[in-house]
């Protein structure tokens, strides 16, 4: 006879486990844990989230229980978990910080001085030498150029976006506050900056970013650096200059930690083929920065290449040699095999086209990934029969990707 767990047994052990989690976080105000933590010599770990946040909400249910963060945060950590929509606590310290994003971790000794901040999810593969390392600027004395007063005055217009006030200040503001500033790497002045998108001061950003990472670190600097290296990627791209593009990215390379450094150089390098139009230094830049590992994810970066590049046969038929070998081990994935089908059509191998979207039809076209419809593809195989490669309009097919919050 099958046994079942009482549901009593099941409750028990999730409220013990919430209770162990709970247990971790200090209570009380954050002037009181900088008094713990200076009397137990330790790190303060604040961690940032809001309810309804699931990033923040996956880290409580998965990382912070897990026996190695346990350790860490307990033999080296006062915890501090504060509601950055609810406690004026944590309006203070997530306006303090410029919080992008949620959870945010800012690391502190017990005087209150910044160790590190990162934001977003960890696993707990990321999120323990995250802690390790904190450890290890400590007793090396590196420190964040943040102060410790969580009272300062900063522009409305920035202020605004933690701590409401029912005033409406518009970002346009922080222009000539910035204008106006004598030093622009003071922290109200970076906190201003690094929330807005002028080009002359995203210019003395881009021409001081190693002083500002060692000042305030990568976390603040990543979406500013992004853009900025989004546009300049566009420049080089119009330009032919797959050198200039190597360069900006040995430079840009330190805003990033290693794991979102793959996701943005795979944007950088897209950006400058869609200015450029050059296949093979696409190509060449894929292979270099070895930007797609895996085989759904490279299929996926070949569609547009394929249709942009519908009269370039030597382009064409490389794509095709490594579409062709995938299809020898094993059966196509739907938007593999439309590709696939592509190819063909512009090389004008009608023959195979035909064979290739006939597989294609043997599909029941359920699946809500597909983003095309049977009647689509029965339109191309009319245009394959006429050899007319013209005849349809052609789509950039993705194939779904799995997701990790990591």
């Amino acid at each position: 006879m099958k046994k079942t767990t009482p549901l009593l047994f099941v409750l028990t052990l999730f409220f013990t486990s919430l209770k162990a989690q709970e247990d971790q976080s200090f209570k009380g105000s954050f002037e009181a844990c900088k008094a713990q933590a200076q009397q137990e010599n330790k790190l303060i770990l604040i961690d940032m989230y809001f309810v309804g946040c699931m990033p923040c909400a996956e880290m409580d249910k998965k990382v912070f229980p897990d026996p190695k963060v346990r350790t860490e945060v307990q033999n080296n950590f006062i915890l501090y978990k504060t509601d950055v929509m609810k406690e004026e606590d944590g309006k203070k310290l997530a306006r303090k910080y410029g919080a992008k994003g949620f959870p945010t971790y800012v690391i502190l000794n017990g005087e209150g001085k910044a160790i590190m901040m990162e934001s977003g999810y960890f696993g707990v593969d990321r999120f323990v030498p995250l802690l390790q390392e904190a450890v290890q600027r400590n007793k090396e004395n590196r420190y964040l150029a943040f102060d410790t007063d969580l009272d300062k005055e900063y522009p409305a217009a920035y202020s605004e976006r933690f701590i409401k006030t029912g005033v409406n200040h518009p970002f346009s503001e922080l222009e000539p506050y910035l204008a106006q500033q004598k030093d622009l790497f003071s922290e109200e002045a970076f906190l201003a900056n690094s929330v807005t998108q002028f080009p002359q001061y995203n210019d003395w950003t881009y021409n001081n970013l190693a002083k500002l990472l060692d000042m305030y670190g990568a976390n603040l600097l990543m979406n500013k650096i992004s853009s900025i290296a989004n546009t300049k990627s566009r420049a080089f791209g119009s330009k032919q200059d797959a050198d200039a593009l190597r360069k900006m990215f040995a430079y840009i390379k330190p805003t990033f930690n290693d794991r979102l450094w793959a996701v943005f150089l795979a944007g950088f390098v897209t950006e400058f083929y869609n200015a450029s139009k050059d296949a093979n230094a696409y190509f060449i830049l894929i292979d270099e920065y070895h930007l797609y590992p895996k085989w759904e994810e490279r299929s996926n970066a070949f569609g547009q290449v394929i249709i942009d590049q519908k009269e370039n046969s030597a382009v064409l038929k490389k794509i095709l040699t490594e579409y062709e070998e995938q299809a020898s081990k094993n059966k196509l994935e739907f938007s593999d095999q439309y590709k696939l089908m592509l190819l063909y059509t512009y090389l004008k191998d009608f023959k195979r086209a035909d064979l290739a979207v006939a597989q294609l039809l043997t599909d029941d076209f359920k699946n809500p990934y597909y983003k095309i419809k049977k009647e689509d593809v029965l339109a191309i195989q009319v245009a394959i029969k006429k050899k007319d490669t013209n005849g349809f309009a052609a789509m950039d097919l993705k194939r779904p990707l799995g997701f990790s919050m990591d």
